[in-house]
């Protein structure tokens, strides 16, 4: 609800793709704005699109790593999916002779034999070396077929795989590939990780785009409580669940199933009733929210704890003396 915009803007970075401009996109926004299923839209309306029946698709997942991680991840993962598809025979053949360093990831494509030979040919390999024939082979594989590549988590990402990204960015030769990186900014300026300044970077130069998703609107929370209800809302459920969720789709998701469980509305057979709703009555965090802000609270440096802490104290006060509707 409330994403066509952003789909097609999408849409348009693919039909550019599919020309043969290289198309970079950052997906951004808070904690359960929406970006994956945003991207689930996106890559189901592109492979059920006729114009583009050729697109091959690949996913990685960034992972949050407490001790060290393994160089180009969601890489790998995207890629290794590539592999065992139905066109996995070509593609293998393609980084055999364009990408061994790549190759020799996925020991159960090879034969041992032609295992242990890569092995000792690609024996002090460095990375730098994978980074290039990473780049060749992508091109080689997207001037058969348009390429879209989706990383998940980029706040998540390792060194090494936002250097790919920054190298795709940057290179010239025409290419039928589309990348897209989701995120969260927050976490990146905290960890000071680098795919800030990669995007801003890139951003500068006109070598990216980004779409920042912002909140849903009332409008567009009442939209989603009709389509899931099925019928007539009681009198001001979509007000209280725009207030309560301040349009964040996780939240206002999370708060409908709280408010079902608690049984101040009823959802049966598409129908939804409520007794007696007011502000005070739904304003409580479901467990499951509680969770994800206490996890991001702990990842705050101690001044910037402080600093919550005493930002809490002084709202608190604010909101004290403030007409409901104003706090």
């Amino acid at each position: 609800m409330g994403r066509e915009p952003e789909l097609d803007k999408l849409d348009f970075c693919l039909n550019r793709a599919v020309r043969g401009q290289r198309q970079i996109i950052f997906v951004t926004g808070e904690p359960g704005i929406g970006k994956t299923t945003l991207v689930d839209e996106f890559q189901r309306r592109a492979a059920a699109n006729v114009l583009s029946v050729s697109l091959r698709i690949a996913r990685g997942q960034c992972v949050e790593g407490y001790g060290s991680k393994e160089a180009y991840y969601p890489v790998l993962e995207a890629l290794g999916g590539l592999c065992r598809g139905s066109e996995g025979k070509s593609l293998v053949q393609t980084l055999a002779t364009q990408a061994p360093t790549w190759l020799v990831q996925f020991p159960a494509l090879l034969n041992r034999e032609h295992r242990e030979m890569l092995q000792r040919e690609l024996l002090g390999a460095t990375r730098e070396r994978m980074l290039r024939e990473i780049c060749e082979a992508l091109e080689t594989i997207t001037s058969e077929r348009p390429l879209l590549l989706v990383f998940e988590d980029l706040h998540w990402a390792d060194h090494c795989t936002v250097d790919l990204i920054s190298a795709l960015a940057r290179r010239r030769m025409s290419a039928r590939l589309m990348v897209i990186g989701t995120y969260r900014p927050v976490d990146v300026i905290l960890s000071e990780h680098p795919m800030n300044f990669l995007k801003q970077d890139l951003l500068v130069r006109q070598l990216c785009c980004e779409i920042a998703l912002e909140p849903l609107g009332e409008a567009e929370v009442a939209e989603y409580l009709a389509a899931e209800s099925e019928g007539s809302l009681p009198d001001g459920l979509a007000n209280l669940i725009y207030q309560h969720s301040e349009g964040n789709p996780l939240f206002m998701v999370r708060a409908l199933d709280d408010m079902t469980e608690r049984g101040l509305i009823s959802r049966n057979k598409g129908n939804c009733s409520s007794g007696s709703l007011s502000r005070e009555s739904i304003w409580r965090l479901p467990n499951s929210l509680q969770q994800i802000i206490e996890v991001q609270i702990e990842r705050l440096r101690p001044e910037e704890k402080r600093a919550l802490e005493v930002a809490s104290i002084q709202g608190q006060t604010r909101f004290s003396r403030s007409p409901p509707g104003q706090r």
